[in-house]
């Protein structure tokens, strides 16, 4: 693990540009950030996407994870600004510079919802995907939007804090209504950053929870995984529904 990362997950503590220590008050824990590592490295792909960087605990997680020569692309409107009392001040992309991240990182700091519709308008292809941004409905629902018209089929969008009722009716409309499966998830019991990679490791041979990319089953039934705090989606398909699809979430 990168020591940056490592120092970051053993104190809950970071520090911006300037060396001003900010506490990691809302951050992936290791396990699962570890669980977005292992996504990312069976995927292997040449562009990837998250929403929200906060401190930058994810992003680092799936930069090692990255193979050489591939980009990341974060889009993070309060990363500088602070109407909610946030006050990360630049502190995720400090962390991506010391860690020595910074040369694979294309930083966006506006609203999603902006952002998007301009990276699909330029053609962009992506592998994969974290969504952790507004957890609103309507967030949710136009970041999954968007970043479906971008993802390559095989690709995987992973989606974060489930357990929130708007997030979990986003998740039930994909799976009911799209190309979808679940090939992953994370348990929210699990999520505590004191979990070791040789818990992970077990977790995946006793229960099935974590990334299973690379095999060919998946399930589409929502229920199996709705304890989850991440859950990984793939892109089985393009969209060929007819106009007016729709099946009852």
């Amino acid at each position: 693990m990168n020591t940056v990362l490592s120092e970051m997950l053993r104190t809950g503590v970071t520090a911006n540009a300037s060396g001003k220590q900010i506490r990691l008050h809302s951050a992936v824990s290791e396990g699962e950030g570890l669980f977005l590592e292992q996504l990312v490295s069976t995927l292997s792909p040449r562009l990837t996407l998250e929403i929200g960087l906060a401190g930058g605990v994810s992003a680092l997680f799936i930069c090692q994870a990255l193979p050489p020569g591939a980009r990341h692309m974060v889009i993070d409107p309060y990363q500088f600004a602070d109407p909610y009392g946030d006050g990360w001040e630049g502190a995720g992309l400090a962390a991506i510079q010391r860690a020595g991240y910074k040369h694979c990182i294309e930083f966006y700091p506006f609203p999603s919802y902006v952002v998007l519709p301009q990276l699909q308008a330029k053609g962009t292809k992506i592998g994969f995907a974290f969504i952790d941004g507004w957890h609103t409905f309507d967030f949710t629902l136009v970041d999954f939007f968007f970043i479906d018209r971008m993802l390559e089929v095989g690709g995987v969008v992973a989606i974060d804090d489930v357990g929130l009722p708007a997030v979990k009716k986003v998740c039930q409309y994909v799976l009911s209504n799209l190309s979808y499966a679940v090939c992953g998830g994370y348990p929210a019991e699990q999520s505590r950053p004191s979990l070791k990679r040789r818990a992970v490791s077990a977790l995946a041979k006793r229960s099935g929870w974590v990334a299973r990319v690379a095999r060919p089953e998946f399930s589409t039934d929502f229920g199996l995984y709705s304890d989850c705090r991440c859950l990984a989606l793939r892109k089985l398909s393009d969209d060929v529904r007819p106009w007016d699809y729709h099946t009852e979430f």
